[in-house]
């Protein structure tokens, strides 16, 4: 199981808070089904349960009596299950504990995996790492043993990666990217302890804002020799950018204003954000401009 497949669980009973972990599965049949005995009810409540994965602040709320209910939600990372495991996400106003008696055994597993412990705090358990070959690609996202995730906006080289901060935005190309595999050293090896992720050999840092960095210096510094010789080649290399731009835009996890500079960065480089405007335009040549050297008169944007 990985971990943005567990379930963070709050009961609240009479102003009493217990946190728990649980699967998928454990949840439907120990918390869901207690509820509803209808299908069509269960199915909606694990809909419900879904949007967590789109929403970061999304809980699905259970009411089963009127002293008693459950809030529920994916995990999206291990900021997130610190926080809950710190009571961050807990009414100030209740009492609140964490019952280990109550999570599955698979989640704890995976808090071992990747050395947490029940009170959020560092395990201090020594792994070992295995290097795993691994063909990155664009789009993915990475887990980094910093506890942080990043997705793959582009890949320069086989080993240089452009990265996005699935969090906060922060842009990063990583240079010497490695992927492995850790386990606790010592132990036999489970599909729940043990924690795939990236380590790099140097970073270079950038800002949220898309529109201060110089793409093509990155390109030419860190990527590999791609020679633009045809107008399909620089039309190729438009796509790849607006993509990129949309990537940041429809991301449910990144903070709004980074999606509003990207907002405002497609508009000044595409004047649309609509795909189909944007093939629209360029296959009438309304950006070959730049690669044909005549200078821009105006615009028009296209919402």
């Amino acid at each position: 199981m990985e971990l943005n497949n567990m379930i963070l669980v709050t009961e609240n009973w009479k102003g009493r808070e217990i946190n728990f972990l649980l699967t998928i599965e454990d949840y439907k049949e120990s918390v869901v089904s207690t509820l509803y005995a209808s299908p069509s009810e269960t199915v909606d409540a694990m809909i419900d349960l879904c949007e967590s994965w789109k929403d970061a602040e999304h809980w699905a709320e259970l009411y089963f009596t009127s002293n008693k209910s459950i809030s529920a939600r994916y995990c999206n990372g291990e900021e997130q299950l610190r926080k809950f495991l710190y009571g961050y996400f807990n009414d100030p106003d209740n009492t609140w504990e964490f019952d280990e008696k109550r999570c599955s055994a698979a989640s704890l597993e995976i808090l071992k995996g990747i050395g947490i412990t029940t009170d959020g705090k560092g395990s201090g358990i020594q792994y070992t790492y295995e290097a795993v070959i691994k063909t990155f690609e664009q789009g993915e996202i990475l887990h980094n043993f910093n506890g942080s995730d990043y997705r793959v906006l582009e890949k320069l080289a086989a080993r240089n990666l452009m990265l996005m901060n699935e969090r906060n935005g922060e842009f990063i190309v990583a240079i010497g990217v490695n992927f492995y595999v850790r386990h606790p050293k010592g132990d036999m090896p489970t599909t729940n302890s043990m924690v795939y992720g990236i380590e790099w050999d140097h970073g270079i840092y950038y800002s949220k804002t898309p529109s201060t960095i110089d793409f093509r210096e990155i390109r030419d510094k860190y990527g590999e020799v791609k020679e633009v010789i045809s107008l399909q080649d620089f039309r190729n290399e438009l796509e790849d950018k607006f993509h990129f731009y949309r990537k940041i835009i429809d991301s449910p996890l990144l903070e709004t204003a980074v999606k509003e500079t990207a907002q405002n960065s497609i508009y000044e480089v595409f004047q649309t954000g609509r795909e189909e405007v944007f093939q629209k335009n360029m296959n009438a040549g309304m950006y070959d401009r730049n690669f044909l050297g005549i200078p821009e008169t105006s615009r028009d944007m296209a919402r």
